[in-house]
Protein backbone atom coordinates (compact mmCIF):
# COMPACT_ATOMS: atom_id res chain seq x y z
CA UNK A 1 0.00 0.00 0.00
CA UNK A 2 1.09 3.40 -1.05
CA UNK A 3 2.22 5.55 2.21
CA UNK A 4 1.03 9.32 1.77
CA UNK A 5 2.20 12.01 3.99
CA UNK A 6 0.37 15.25 3.49
CA UNK A 7 2.36 18.55 3.57
CA UNK A 8 0.42 22.42 3.93
CA UNK A 9 0.24 25.25 5.91
CA UNK A 10 -0.63 25.09 9.49
CA UNK A 11 -3.73 27.05 8.56
CA UNK A 12 -4.82 24.29 6.60
CA UNK A 13 -4.97 21.57 9.44
CA UNK A 14 -8.78 21.24 8.91
CA UNK A 15 -8.55 20.53 5.51
CA UNK A 16 -5.55 18.54 5.26
CA UNK A 17 -7.92 15.74 7.82
CA UNK A 18 -10.77 15.95 5.25
CA UNK A 19 -7.86 15.12 2.64
CA UNK A 20 -6.45 12.07 5.19
CA UNK A 21 -9.85 10.74 4.91
CA UNK A 22 -10.18 10.77 1.25
CA UNK A 23 -6.91 9.82 0.29
CA UNK A 24 -7.66 6.75 2.96
CA UNK A 25 -10.97 5.88 1.62
CA UNK A 26 -9.36 6.07 -2.14
CA UNK A 27 -7.05 2.99 -0.36
CA UNK A 28 -3.93 4.75 0.56
CA UNK A 29 -2.38 5.07 3.79
CA UNK A 30 -1.83 8.39 5.33
CA UNK A 31 1.05 7.97 7.66
CA UNK A 32 1.49 11.64 8.64
CA UNK A 33 -0.33 14.74 8.08
CA UNK A 34 0.04 18.65 9.98
CA UNK A 35 -0.21 18.53 13.19
CA UNK A 36 -1.49 21.49 15.50
CA UNK A 37 1.82 22.50 17.40
CA UNK A 38 1.86 25.58 19.97
CA UNK A 39 4.37 27.24 17.79
CA UNK A 40 6.10 28.96 21.28
CA UNK A 41 6.42 25.36 22.38
CA UNK A 42 10.29 25.38 20.75
CA UNK A 43 10.64 21.50 22.17
CA UNK A 44 7.17 20.03 20.94
CA UNK A 45 8.22 22.45 17.28
CA UNK A 46 11.61 20.60 16.97
CA UNK A 47 9.81 17.03 17.97
CA UNK A 48 7.04 17.55 15.56
CA UNK A 49 9.17 18.45 12.76
CA UNK A 50 11.68 15.40 13.55
CA UNK A 51 8.62 13.17 13.22
CA UNK A 52 7.04 14.68 10.25
CA UNK A 53 10.58 14.56 8.32
CA UNK A 54 11.07 10.80 9.25
CA UNK A 55 7.49 9.67 8.47
CA UNK A 56 8.24 11.50 4.93
CA UNK A 57 11.33 9.51 4.37
CA UNK A 58 9.44 6.65 4.62
CA UNK A 59 6.82 7.65 1.93
CA UNK A 60 5.77 6.65 -1.46
CA UNK A 61 3.76 10.31 -1.99
CA UNK A 62 4.23 13.50 -0.42
CA UNK A 63 0.56 15.03 -1.28
CA UNK A 64 1.07 19.55 -1.54
CA UNK A 65 -2.19 21.03 0.07
CA UNK A 66 -1.36 23.78 -1.15
CA UNK A 67 -4.67 26.18 -1.09
CA UNK A 68 -5.30 29.52 -0.65
CA UNK A 69 -4.07 31.74 1.50
CA UNK A 70 -3.22 35.46 2.64
CA UNK A 71 -5.50 35.68 -0.88
CA UNK A 72 -2.77 33.56 -3.18
CA UNK A 73 -3.81 30.73 -4.72
CA UNK A 74 -2.34 27.73 -4.52
CA UNK A 75 0.10 29.46 -2.03
CA UNK A 76 3.16 27.56 -0.50
CA UNK A 77 5.05 29.12 2.44
CA UNK A 78 8.68 28.35 3.43
CA UNK A 79 7.84 25.37 5.52
CA UNK A 80 5.96 24.00 2.87
CA UNK A 81 8.65 24.68 0.17
CA UNK A 82 11.40 23.05 2.61
CA UNK A 83 9.33 19.99 2.72
CA UNK A 84 9.62 19.74 -0.91
CA UNK A 85 12.79 20.49 -1.41
CA UNK A 86 13.65 17.75 1.39
CA UNK A 87 11.51 15.10 -0.58
CA UNK A 88 13.55 16.35 -4.08
CA UNK A 89 16.64 15.97 -1.75
CA UNK A 90 15.52 12.34 -0.55
CA UNK A 91 14.94 11.21 -4.08
CA UNK A 92 18.08 12.94 -5.95
CA UNK A 93 20.76 11.47 -2.91
CA UNK A 94 19.19 8.54 -1.84
CA UNK A 95 17.76 7.39 -4.99
CA UNK A 96 14.22 7.37 -3.36
CA UNK A 97 10.81 7.38 -5.58
CA UNK A 98 8.75 9.67 -3.36
CA UNK A 99 6.22 11.38 -5.64
CA UNK A 100 5.00 14.86 -5.18
CA UNK A 101 1.98 16.05 -5.72
CA UNK A 102 0.73 19.33 -5.77
CA UNK A 103 -3.15 20.01 -5.33
CA UNK A 104 -3.66 22.97 -6.97
CA UNK A 105 -1.38 24.71 -9.93
CA UNK A 106 1.78 26.98 -8.79
CA UNK A 107 1.17 30.02 -6.98
CA UNK A 108 1.55 33.13 -9.60
CA UNK A 109 3.39 34.71 -6.40
CA UNK A 110 5.40 33.20 -4.20
CA UNK A 111 9.39 34.18 -3.77
CA UNK A 112 10.23 30.65 -4.70
CA UNK A 113 8.21 30.14 -8.01
CA UNK A 114 11.49 30.19 -10.33
CA UNK A 115 12.53 27.22 -8.26
CA UNK A 116 9.39 25.26 -7.96
CA UNK A 117 8.83 25.54 -12.21
CA UNK A 118 11.88 24.40 -12.76
CA UNK A 119 11.00 21.11 -10.45
CA UNK A 120 7.92 20.97 -12.42
CA UNK A 121 9.28 21.23 -15.65
CA UNK A 122 12.14 18.72 -14.55
CA UNK A 123 8.79 16.52 -13.77
CA UNK A 124 10.15 16.59 -9.30
CA UNK A 125 6.20 17.98 -9.00
CA UNK A 126 3.55 16.94 -10.26
CA UNK A 127 0.00 18.00 -10.44
CA UNK A 128 -2.57 15.85 -8.52
CA UNK A 129 -5.09 14.45 -11.12
CA UNK A 130 -7.63 12.35 -8.98
CA UNK A 131 -8.41 9.68 -11.66
CA UNK A 132 -4.37 8.99 -12.42
CA UNK A 133 -3.53 8.63 -9.00
CA UNK A 134 -0.44 6.30 -8.47
CA UNK A 135 -1.15 2.51 -8.36
CA UNK A 136 -2.07 1.90 -5.07
CA UNK A 137 0.18 -1.04 -4.58
CA UNK A 138 4.16 -1.29 -5.65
Amino acid sequence: MKKVVICASAAFYQEAQEWKIQLENMGYSVIRTIQSIDENDIGQYKQTHTDHYSRMSECNIVFVLNLEKKNIPGYIGAGVFAEIAFAIGLNIILDKNIEILLVNPLPEESPYLDELTKWQKLGWLKQFQPNAMPELVK
